[in-house]
């Protein structure tokens, strides 16, 4: 077994790191059931629904997180938590989410806090970091993913793009799947990056995923364009 501390978890609000402002992230990932049991059961038998995902953070007031948050309030956007760090085969969970709830707690002999619930739109995914670092080239990024079989129920991937550098730079990240680590076709291609931003996508439950995942970028720009970026995936069980 290999336990690990807390303390290394990471929060990412769309591009933007907010770890320094929380002190606990609990999330709770639920599927619903419809009870199927018919005359000649023992037991009660069930079949599985939708899947579902809330997300609690607590922490301290900062007036540059509070606008942050103030102004994704009531609409959708990305999150990300890195459960040991976000470097490359870390494990991560992320959703495209809502804040249903923001609180501000004003202690007299005390820090004040702040503490927020999301409610994931789309589901929770829990997976995995592809890579994490500075695409400066044309190629592949980082090393394949072996999953040691294909699936099929679908798949969310997220890209954080950090920040941008060079002139007029621009990247167009997919990642890319195989059977044989040999032969590769796009699954996921992002929106060109030109700028700090963030984007998570899905492939839908049908879909054949195969064996290997790799992420392949193709750089645009001049004076050494670069984008610094974390993508990740999560294939559906």
């Amino acid at each position: 077994m290999a336990f690990i501390q807390g303390k290394d978890t990471v929060v990412y609000f769309n591009e933007s790191d907010y770890s320094t402002y929380f002190s606990s992230v609990d999330l709770s990932a639920t599927a619903d059931v419809a009870e199927s049991t018919t005359f000649g059961n023992t037991s009660k038998t069930y079949i599985a629904g939708e899947r579902d995902g809330t997300i609690g953070l607590t922490g301290f007031f900062d007036a540059t997180a509070d606008t942050q948050f103030a102004s994704v309030y009531g609409t959708s956007f990305n999150l990300v938590v890195g459960h040991d760090g976000i470097t490359t085969g870390k494990r991560a969970s992320f959703a495209k989410s809502l804040i249903t709830n923001y609180g501000v707690s004003s202690p007299v002999g005390d820090i004040v806090a702040s503490s927020l619930d999301v409610q994931a739109d789309d589901g929770l995914h829990n997976g995995s970091v592809l890579i994490n670092g500075a695409f400066t080239a044309t190629a592949v990024q980082g090393s394949a993913q072996d999953n040691t079989t294909s699936t099929s129920n679908g798949l969310g991937a997220f890209l954080i793009a950090t920040s941008v550098s060079g002139t007029s730079p621009t990247a167009d990240v997919k990642i890319q799947h195989s059977a044989d680590n040999s032969t590769w076709v796009d699954l996921v291609t992002f929106t060109q990056v030109t700028a700090a931003s963030s984007e998570i996508k899905e492939v839908e439950a049908g879909t054949t995923i195969n064996r290997y995942l790799r992420v392949f970028n193709t750089i645009g720009g001049s004076s050494t364009p670069t984008v610094n970026a974390i993508v990740g995936i999560s294939r559906n069980n």
